[in-house]
C-alpha cells in the first residue's frame, strides 16, 4: 500500500466523521427549529440566499429539501451508478481526498481573514436559539448551492454545450469529462457570479470567491450532491462549535479534530501535486524516449536502406561528397574491400580512416545517413 492510499483511507474516515457529526447536529436540533417556525419565518432571507419573505410554508419546504437533499447527497456516495458523476463511485477516493483538501482551504483562509478583517466573523447569527441557528446553517448550505453553484453552471454548461453540439443529458449529469480541457473557465466564471450576487465587501468577496473555486471543481469533477454534501458538512461542523463552545472537552475535542483534518488536507495537497508532478515529468521523458528511439528506427532503417543500396550499385557510379585529403579530389573508385581510391592521384583511404563518409548513389541524390 503506497503513501496516496493510505491517505486516502485517512481522508476517508475524517471525511464520513465530519459528515456523521453534521448530519448528528442536525438532527439533534431539528425539533428545536420545528418549533421555532414562526421566529424563523421573520428572518431575514439573506441568510439563505433568498430574495423574498419567509413565511412558515416556505420554511417547512426548505426544510423538507435540506432534508431531501442532505439523504441523496450521502445516498450517492453508498449507492452505485454511473447515470452521474455523484454516483459514480470510482470518484470516491479522490472526492474523499479533496474533501479534506477543502476543510483545510476553509479553515485557513477563515483564520487568516479574521486576522486581517476580525468582523468578517457572523457574530449576529450566534445571538439566535440553537433551532434558528440550525435552520440557517443547513438551510443556508443547501440554496448556497443551488442559488450560487447549480443555476450558474447549469446555465454556463446548457451553453457551452449547445455551441459544441454536445447537448444531452448525460454530458449535464456528467460534465468534466468533455470540459476537463477548460474546468477552470467554468470555476473562474461562477466563482465571480457568486461574489457579484451575494459579495459584501471586499474580504468576505475573497473568502466567498475561494470557498465558491473549491466548491465549484468538486461539483463538476464529482457532482452536485456531493458539492452539497461537503458544504452541508463543513457549515454543521460550524454549528457544532456554537453549540458545545460553553463545553470546554467537546469544544476542544472538535478543535483538535478539525485541525487535524486541516492538516490531513494540506499533506494530501502536498502528496497530490508532488506526484502530479512527478507523472507528468515521467511521461514527457517516456514520450521524448519514444520519439528518439522511434527517430533512431527511422535512421537506422534509412542507413540499412542506403548501404543495401550502394552493395547492389556498380562501385563505378559512386561518389562521394568528402574531398581526397591527398590532392582534394572528389572522385573516388570504391574497391571491394570498402576502401576507396582517388581517381585523379590514385591515393587509396581505408574505409575508416578518414571517418564516416557520407556516400550518395548518384541515381538516389536524396539518399542521406
Amino acid at each position: 500500500m503506497d503513501e496516496i492510499e493510505i491517505m486516502n483511507k485517512v481522508n476517508r474516515a475524517f471525511s464520513w466523521l465530519g459528515i456523521i457529526i453534521s448530519i448528528t447536529i442536525f438532527i439533534y436540533l431539528l425539533p428545536s427549529t420545528l418549533s421555532n417556525i414562526t421566529g424563523i419565518s421573520h428572518l431575514s432571507s439573506s441568510y439563505i440566499y433568498l430574495f423574498f419573505h419567509l413565511n412558515a410554508a416556505v420554511v417547512y419546504l426548505l426544510i423538507f429539501l435540506t432534508i431531501s437533499l442532505i439523504f441523496l447527497s450521502v445516498a450517492s456516495i453508498i449507492y452505485k451508478s454511473k447515470i452521474s458523476a455523484s454516483f459514480d463511485q470510482d470518484n470516491n477516493k479522490l472526492f474523499f481526498s479533496f474533501f479534506s483538501v477543502y476543510i483545510s482551504v476553509l479553515i485557513v483562509s477563515s483564520v487568516i481573514m479574521e486576522i486581517i478583517y476580525p468582523q468578517i466573523t457572523p457574530h449576529r447569527i450566534f445571538l439566535y436559539n440553537y433551532g434558528t441557528q440550525n435552520f440557517i446553517f443547513s438551510v443556508s448550505s443547501v440554496m448556497q448551492m443551488i442559488v450560487v453553484e447549480f443555476i450558474p453552471i447549469t446555465i454556463l454548461l446548457l451553453i457551452y454545450f449547445a455551441i459544441s453540439k454536445n447537448l444531452k443529458l448525460s454530458s449535464l449529469l456528467n460534465p468534466y469529462r468533455y470540459i476537463k480541457n477548460i474546468v477552470f473557465v467554468f470555476i473562474i466564471i461562477t466563482a465571480g457570479v457568486s461574489v457579484f450576487i451575494v459579495g459584501e465587501n471586499i474580504y468576505s468577496s475573497i473568502l466567498l470567491y475561494i470557498y465558491t473555486v473549491m466548491l465549484t471543481f468538486i461539483y463538476l469533477r464529482f457532482g452536485f450532491l456531493r458539492a452539497l454534501l461537503v458544504n452541508f458538512s463543513s457549515t454543521g461542523i460550524d454549528m457544532a462549535l456554537s453549540l458545545f463552545s460553553g463545553n470546554v472537552f467537546i469544544s476542544t475535542s472538535l478543535s483538535v479534530f478539525l485541525f487535524i483534518w486541516s492538516f490531513i488536507g494540506i499533506y494530501t495537497i502536498t502528496i497530490i501535486f508532488v506526484k502530479t508532478r512527478s507523472n507528468t515529468i515521467r511521461k514527457n521523458k517516456e514520450e521524448q524516449d519514444t520519439e528518439k528511439s522511434n527517430t533512431e528506427e527511422i535512421t537506422r532503417e534509412k542507413n540499412n536502406e542506403i548501404i543495401d543500396r550502394i552493395t547492389k550499385t556498380n562501385p563505378n557510379k559512386l561518389w562521394i561528397r568528402s574531398s581526397c585529403p591527398n590532392c582534394g579530389s572528389v572522385e573516388f573508385k570504391l574497391d571491394n574491400d570498402m576502401s576507396l581510391q582517388c581517381l585523379k592521384c590514385g591515393a587509396v583511404i581505408e574505409k575508416d580512416a578518414v571517418g564516416p563518409y557520407n556516400i550518395v548513389i548518384n541515381n538516389y541524390p536524396n539518399a542521406r545517413r
